[in-house]
């Protein structure tokens, strides 16, 4: 994160030292959004795909804690948005020569908007870990990593008021959040599209058609599992719709 991540010297930096720095740096925070932004989109899906995935393999009688991975999902993307909203603004001020007090307080709450970001997405990603051991729908070692993410994210805002030291904004373990989310994405994805495939291949051309935002929803992305799947244990879902034979 070019805002985020600057390093020390601008976190900490004074109100004129600061909005000095977001003026010589305005271009890159609005590339920054610019991309961001859209990106909202396919987390969406993503995070849309893990519920319908986690969803189909919980047990019959059980509460459906998947919806809490898509709405933590949904609430961590639309803060972002949110905060996004605020670096554009904070680069704009910025630009135009605005006084300096002005572009550090839309710099802060930029900053404070992210941070409650984190509360929606640890939970997500905790839930998913539980799902993922619970249900036994995940490797063990994608379930650890849920869970130290989901921590990783839940730990600056625990320690909002540490100000020196490894848990202070600008500390050492601030760092943490980001390659565990990278980490924890991509092992999730390796994982949704490996269960897509077996299932594909065990069904053998037949198997029950899950929308990816739950029943009704059109149009629709479609994951062919095995009919097996649902013998096993999982949620049944053959009321979503079958495939002629």
């Amino acid at each position: 994160m070019v805002f985020e991540r600057a390093g020390p010297s601008v976190l900490s930096a004074s109100t004129a030292d600061f909005a000095a720095w977001a003026r010589g740096h305005h271009r890159e925070l609005l590339a920054q959004s610019a991309f961001l932004g859209p990106s909202t989109v396919p987390l969406l899906v993503f995070f849309a795909g893990l519920r319908a995935y986690l969803g189909r393999r919980q047990g019959m009688g059980r509460v459906d804690l998947s919806l809490v991975v898509l709405a933590g999902g949904a609430a961590w993307a639309t803060i972002n948005l949110l905060a996004q909203g605020a670096q554009v603004s904070m680069a704009l001020a910025a630009r135009v020569g605005a006084p300096a007090e002005q572009v550090a307080d839309l710099g802060d709450r930029m900053l404070d908007v992210l941070l409650v970001g984190n509360v929606p997405v640890a939970a997500a990603i905790a839930t998913t870990g539980y799902l993922g051991a619970r249900d036994r729908s995940l490797p063990g070692w994608l379930v650890v990593l849920s869970f130290v993410t989901a921590v990783a994210h839940a730990v600056p805002v625990a320690t909002a008021g540490v100000r020196e030291g490894p848990l202070s904004r600008e500390g050492a373990l601030s760092y943490l959040p980001y390659p565990l989310f990278v980490a924890w994405l991509v092992g999730v994805a390796v994982t949704l599209l490996r269960g897509g495939r077996e299932g594909t291949h065990a069904a053998s051309g037949r198997g029950v058609r899950v929308p990816l935002l739950g029943h009704g929803f059109r149009p629709t992305l479609a994951v062919w599992t095995d009919r097996a799947v649902t013998r096993s244990g999982g949620t049944p879902i053959g009321s979503v719709g079958r495939s002629s034979p």
